[in-house]
C-alpha cells in the first residue's frame, strides 16, 4: 500500500510518494484500499527523536518500512544512495535532492526530508520538498523543528481541500472541523500543524521565488475557470477539490507556476537514470 518512486534528472534527485489508494476509479484491490485508509486513520500523535517533536503514528510507520532494505529490495535510503553515486560517476545530475508527494504522500515526503537532513553523508546536498494536497504529518513541535532544518519546502493547497486540514489542529477551518466530525463523531482536536510554504491561487508568485527547484514564475490568472477533467463535476466537492488529475485545480496551480510546464510533451526531455520503485 506504500510506493516511493526514486529517479534521477539534470537537477537531481527526485522521489515521490504516492498518495492513499482512491476508494473508486483506480483498480486497486479492495483489501489494498482498506488497509491504506486505516494506516491514514492512525491519526495517534507521537513522540520521537528522530523527527524533533510528535509525528503520526500511520505516517511515521509508513516511512519505516519504505526507508529501510527488506526481503531484497532497497528501501528509499538506499535507492537515493545509489541514484548519488551514479551520478558521481556520469556528472549528469546535481547534488540535489528533491521530495514530492500528494495527499498522504505529502505528509511523508516531509518526513522523509527531516530523515533525510538527518544523514551525515548528505550534510551537504540541499533539499527541496513541494507537497500537494498534504495531510499533516506532525505536531506543532514537529513543524518547529522543521521550521528551523535546512529544508525548503512547499505546499500546495486550494481552498475547499480539506485534507491539508488534517489530522485537526488548533488551525483546522470550522467548515473542516464540522466535517471531519460529521464522520467521526467522537473525534477529538490534536495538535497538528502544517509545515512549509503555503502555496494558494494568490500566493504562488511569491512563494516558489525563494524556492531552491523553481524555475520562471508567472501569475495564476484564470486558475480557477471551468476547464480540465470534466468528471470532478461528478463528485462531491471536498473531493473534487483534492484530485490531481489533469485539468484538475492543483495541476493548474502548480503547471501555471511553473511557466516551462507541458505535462512531458517537450521533444527535449531530461537525462534520466534507470530508477526504482519502493514497496
Amino acid at each position: 500500500m506504500d510506493l516511493a518512486l526514486v529517479g534521477r534528472v539534470n537537477e537531481g534527485v527526485v522521489v515521490a510518494f504516492r498518495g492513499s489508494l482512491p476508494p473508486f476509479f483506480g483498480g486497486h484491490d479492495d483489501w489494498s484500499v482498506v488497509l491504506d485508509w486505516l494506516n491514514d486513520t492512525l491519526s495517534v500523535c507521537v513522540e520521537d527523536p528522530l523527527y524533533g517533536g510528535g509525528v503520526h503514528l500511520g505516517f511515521s510507520d509508513s516511512i519505516r518500512r519504505l526507508w529501510g532494505d527488506r526481503e531484497g529490495r532497497p528501501g528509499v535510503h538506499t535507492a537515493v544512495q545509489a541514484m548519488l553515486d551514479q551520478s558521481l560517476l556520469d556528472r549528469r545530475s546535481a547534488r540535489h535532492l528533491f521530495v514530492t508527494g500528494h495527499s498522504k504522500g505529502g505528509a511523508l515526503a516531509n518526513l522523509f526530508a527531516v530523515r533525510a537532513a538527518r544523514q551525515t553523508r548528505w550534510s551537504d546536498m540541499a533539499i527541496s520538498v513541494a507537497t500537494i494536497a498534504a495531510a499533516r504529518a506532525g505536531n506543532a513541535k514537529f513543524a518547529q523543528a522543521y521550521a528551523e532544518s535546512r529544508i525548503a519546502c512547499l505546499r500546495y493547497e486550494l481552498e475547499g481541500d480539506p485534507v491539508p486540514h488534517l489530522p485537526l489542529g488548533p488551525q483546522t477551518p470550522g467548515f473542516v472541523q464540522s466535517l471531519a466530525r460529521a464522520l467521526f463523531p467522537k473525534l477529538a482536536n490534536a495538535d497538528y500543524a502544517a509545515v512549509g510554504e503555503r502555496v494558494t491561487a494568490g500566493s504562488a508568485s511569491r512563494a516558489l521565488q525563494p524556492w531552491a527547484g523553481a524555475r520562471r514564475t508567472r501569475r495564476l490568472s484564470g486558475l480557477l475557470r471551468p476547464r480540465g477533467f470534466r468528471l470532478l463535476g461528478l463528485l462531491p466537492a471536498p473531493v473534487a477539490a483534492h484530485a490531481i488529475c489533469p485539468g484538475s485545480g492543483y495541476d493548474r496551480l502548480i503547471c501555471q507556476g511553473e511557466a516551462a510546464c507541458d505535462h512531458g510533451r517537450s521533444s527535449e526531455a531530461p537525462v534520466r537514470a534507470k530508477g526504482f520503485a519502493l514497496r
